[in-house]
């Protein structure tokens, strides 16, 4: 199947599903979502594949073994395409669907000690916190931004409150990403062009991740 863009009635179908968000509901419109998310989104990893590597597309049903919410279905589709985990210093690059549009984004979203322990080194130094801040600004000019840092509530155990990179020391997530509002586009195959455009942003990123030296503990 070719990459056509996503369904018409997709964000509409995200929206409806946080409002009923039950099996009963989901088996009445599982073919709304087969034609207009999971089947495009399938598509849609195989056209970046060739370019960004292995895609992986996530499975709708929310793990819900661990969680005070039992709704049994993400409100959201979402895939990821890169050479490694993460955790093992190989960067992410993700897409992310919602009734709000489309996320476009990567780098290390939960990295283990070693990996964090690599990132608070380098930027302990003044010129490589220089030289990220410059990619940074540069990422800013195409619309790409830091995401949300899931921050330690101070300061990382055994750095100053007072460093002054401690906005960046105390992130927990070392992820950018880029938001769209929804577009005619998302309904269309320039889709896949507008998610590589901004994946190649995020790569000078994920790039400087990688070029870290982690050593494990």
């Amino acid at each position: 199947m070719e990459f056509t863009g996503f369904g018409a009635d997709a964000l509409d179908f995200f929206d409806e599903l946080t409002a009923h968000n039950d099996r009963a509901w989901w088996n009445a419109h599982k073919d709304r979502y087969l034609s207009s998310i999971a089947d495009p989104m399938a598509a849609l990893a195989r056209t970046l594949e060739p370019e960004f590597g292995h895609a992986h597309v996530f499975r709708p049903q929310r793990d819900v073994r661990f969680s005070a919410d039992k709704s049994p279905y993400k409100n959201h589709a979402a895939l990821t395409c890169g050479t490694g985990s993460e955790r093992a210093g190989g960067g992410t690059l993700y897409f992310h669907l919602d009734a709000d549009g489309p996320m476009v984004g990567g780098g290390w979203w939960r990295p283990d000690a070693a990996h964090l322990r690599a990132f608070r080194a380098a930027i302990d130094d003044p010129g490589t916190a220089a030289d990220l801040q410059t990619l940074l600004d540069g990422l800013a000019g195409h619309g790409v931004t830091l995401m949300d840092g899931d921050p330690v509530a101070t300061a990382p155990r055994g750095w100053s409150r007072d460093h002054p990179q401690i906005e960046l020391l105390r992130r927990r997530n070392l992820a950018v990403h880029r938001v769209h509002e929804p577009a005619p586009w998302l309904f269309t195959a320039e889709l896949a062009d507008v998610v590589a455009q901004d994946w190649r942003q995020v790569q000078r990123f994920v790039a400087w991740l990688e070029a870290l030296p982690v050593r494990a503990s």
